[in-house]
């Protein structure tokens, strides 16, 4: 059956959505299975012997924590290479065998490969990012994808009147990012972006409750217990998301009374305010690109974005309503899913540049540019030898390469 596969790949988890054609149309993305679960964590373990992903190179990595990489999607357009091993790997290399290694495995279980594939990006990344990234995912076997900035994802569905604005804030595992779009015939348009510059998201709001179990213990001892602390701190990831569904949940500890530690909604929700405070004043900031009259809806996503309080806060906020889809974890990856949809009735486009966003946003002379990060390619730096990245893998039974790069070639 023929299909569509987007591609989300986060700081701290990637997922993938699968939209199906039958009977003449298209089915809504569904979240793709990866690892038997709904994401996989943005973990590559790099040996001779090949490339593995998610909780299998996390493990791996406990043994050989030289060669493992994370956080590489943040460091393309950064030209010094990421060491694992006795080899060195770019950046845009190892986010492209990562998005790889997920077409493989939803390849695999869909029997053939998608038709078409779109795969996210930040909203902030210029010519020079998006080339790099284009060019990586093209040797990585998957010529001609979708480079998709994040907030046009999350936007797909919600179809607002041509000239109205979209805010979309996402609320990753670490990063919170805020962005303005203005629909036009064609698609999306860019108006404003900005992203906190602390941690202010998942990953924090584990981090502070994990803080808050850790004072209510009777043995402070435990903090010293790194394999004790991990499994807490994995208990407090669950109890948070639990949270958003239930008034009240029991956190499994070492030496707590009656097996664990109790915690409300309220209590949570009073550690955390001070950082979603934050996050929606930066939301509140770059709305005001915008006249408020043409801001038609709030798009929150991420899989923080589940947390009630923000929904509150933002709705108080801002002056529309706001949306949170029932899975907002998977709703870019889902997104993106359905800009990969083709579209046989849209009149032809001229051949997009290489590395050009062609991701539903179109260009406007009456509004501000978005601020271009990307100066141009970076200044030349002495050659540095770039190790062939070949993932072991197939994809049915026929090998590829990720990427064979030099620096300065």
């Amino acid at each position: 059956m023929r299909y569509v596969l987007g591609v989300d790949v986060g700081a701290t988890r990637t997922a993938a959505a699968v939209s199906r054609h039958a009977e003449g149309s298209w089915d809504e993305p569904q979240p793709a299975s990866l690892d038997g679960g709904r994401w996989v964590e943005s973990v590559l373990h790099v040996s001779p012997e090949g490339v593995l992903a998610g909780g299998s190179a996390r493990r791996l990595g406990l043994a050989e924590p030289e060669r493992v990489a994370t956080g590489f999607l943040r460091r393309i357009g950064d030209d010094v290479p990421f060491v694992l091993g006795d080899a060195r790997y770019r950046a845009e290399v190892l986010t492209a065998a990562l998005a790889g290694w997920v077409a493989d495995r939803v390849a695999e279980a869909e029997d053939g490969e998608a038709v078409q594939v779109a795969v996210t990006h930040p909203p902030g990344w210029g010519a020079h990012r998006r080339a790099l990234l284009h060019d990586a995912l093209h040797e990585a076997g998957l010529p001609g994808a979708l480079l998709l900035p994040s907030p046009v994802a999350a936007a797909q569905g919600h179809e607002p009147d041509v000239g109205a604005a979209i805010a979309v804030c996402r609320l990753g595992g670490e990063h919170v990012e805020a962005t303005v779009l203005r629909r036009t015939p064609s698609g999306f348009e860019l108006v404003a972006h900005t992203e906190a510059a602390e941690p202010a998201a998942g990953a924090h709001f584990d981090d502070l409750l994990l803080r808050h179990v850790l004072g209510r213990l009777d043995e402070p001892a435990v903090a010293e217990d790194v394999a004790a602390l991990a499994r807490l701190r994995a208990e407090c990831t669950a109890a948070k998301e639990r949270l958003s569904s239930v008034t009240d949940v029991t956190i499994p500890a070492p030496f707590a009374a009656a097996g664990g530690v109790h915690v409300s909604r309220a209590e949570f929700e009073r550690l955390i305010r001070p950082a979603v405070a934050g996050t929606v004043a930066l939301l509140r900031g770059v709305a005001d690109a915008v006249p408020a009259e043409r801001l038609a809806v709030a798009v929150l996503a991420g899989g923080s974005a589940r947390v009630p309080l923000v929904t509150d806060l933002v709705q108080e906020a801002l002056p529309c309503r706001v949306a949170v889809d029932a899975d907002p974890g998977t709703a870019l990856c889902r997104g993106a899913a359905l800009a990969a949809q083709p579209h046989p009735v849209d009149p032809p486009h001229p051949p997009e540049p290489r590395g050009s966003s062609t991701a539903l946003v179109a260009s406007s002379p009456d509004l501000p540019a978005l601020p271009d990060d990307d100066l141009g390619p970076p200044p030349r730096r002495p050659p540095v030898e770039i190790t062939p990245l070949e993932p072991p893998r197939t994809r049915l039974g026929r090998p590829r390469r990720a990427t064979t790069t030099k620096d300065g070639e």
